[in-house]
């Protein structure tokens, strides 16, 4: 039984609390959040034990599992604590604005014998599981090509509180895209090299925050490109990745990568084992609502169903990635 503490009780709360519930292999023990207002009412909202400072919860509760959901740059400290104290731990996006700690924490998580997880829920969409059954079994041929486009909407008022801190809350790729970045590198099985990148501050010009991404990378065999922005108006108009091969091409859309957009293929064996993969899915699903904006599906249910293939490791590509789109772009938020 995994005994769970969740530090951080913002907007992604209730997608913990809900796949603690649906998987009953979790039991919820207590919760952390630094404000006491915030702390007090979730506490008495799930009926659990309730803590303003995250080690007295690991001290003093009955816990074997820890869920990081806290500002960018509290994560690795929290999970460091975590790790030596006896627990396993899940971090939300991102692991940390630094690839580096990446390794720091697997290097603890194997001395302390504990096991480290990250959020890579976005993994779970069936279009996503769809594509991936695409391309394992070849149905578009070699590949030639591929484009990332994220345009997001998000108010002016996102980039306030801790985000509005460059180097606690980090950039629009690691608050927005570091999820469909990594689901670039989980479905070509790659990490890409930014060939040429540029930020732009076009909405949010008041905060020392990127609104705006355009990068061109090489994967080696062939290229592709990335934009991603959150400065689309008045709502999320979309996020896709387009793969084109020699037998054919797949386009994955929608507002948050929900749904197979358009497909076609060469060969009429290819077009017949689609279709199979097609009726034996469950596209498309909806993404999560914040109020004045939309984020990402709702999968932490089946992440926590499946925790064992979300090994933190698994984040690496796409922060190095990040990392490097940053550093071409002259910004750094570590």
């Amino acid at each position: 039984m995994k005994k769970v503490g969740i530090i951080g009780c913002g907007a992604i709360l209730k997608r913990h609390i809900e796949s603690i519930e649906k998987n009953s292999n979790y039991k919820l023990q207590a919760l952390c959040d630094i404000d006491p207002l915030i702390s007090k009412n979730s506490g008495k909202k799930y009926s659990v034990n309730y803590y303003q400072d995250f080690k007295k919860l690991i001290i003093n509760e009955d816990v074997n599992f820890i869920v990081i959901a806290t500002p960018n740059s509290l994560h690795v400290k929290q999970a460091e604590y975590a790790l030596m104290n006896g627990c396993d731990v899940l971090v939300e996006k991102p692991i940390s604005l630094d690839y580096k700690d990446v390794y720091k924490l697997t290097t603890t998580a194997e001395k302390f014998n504990q096991k480290a997880y990250c959020v890579l829920q976005v993994r779970e969409n069936p279009s996503i599981q769809l594509c991936k059954k695409v391309l394992e079994l070849g149905l578009l041929g070699n590949i030639r090509g591929i484009s990332l486009v994220q345009r997001w909407q998000r108010p002016l008022e996102y980039f306030t509180g801790w985000r509005a801190i460059p180097h606690v809350g980090g950039g629009t790729l690691y608050e927005c895209g570091i999820h469909y970045i990594d689901i670039m590198c989980y479905l070509l099985n790659k990490k890409p090299k930014s060939i040429s990148s540029k930020v732009y501050s076009i909405k949010h010009k008041d905060v020392d925050i990127e609104d705006t991404v355009y990068s061109i990378l090489d994967f080696k065999d062939y290229g592709g490109t990335l934009e991603i922005t959150i400065a689309s108006e008045p709502t999320n108009l979309e996020c896709s990745l387009s793969i084109l091969g020699s037998n054919g091409f797949l386009k994955i859309g929608g507002k948050a990568m929900n749904i197979i957009e358009s497909a076609n293929f060469l060969s009429n064996g290819a077009r017949v084992q689609y279709q199979n993969l097609v009726d034996n899915s469950k596209i498309p699903n909806k993404p999560n609502s914040y109020g004045s904006y939309q984020g990402s599906c709702p999968n932490h249910p089946d992440l926590y169903k499946n925790i064992d293939k979300y090994n933190i490791l698994e984040s690496l590509p796409a922060i190095e990635l990040i990392d490097q789109i940053y550093k071409q772009s002259d910004v750094k938020y570590y």
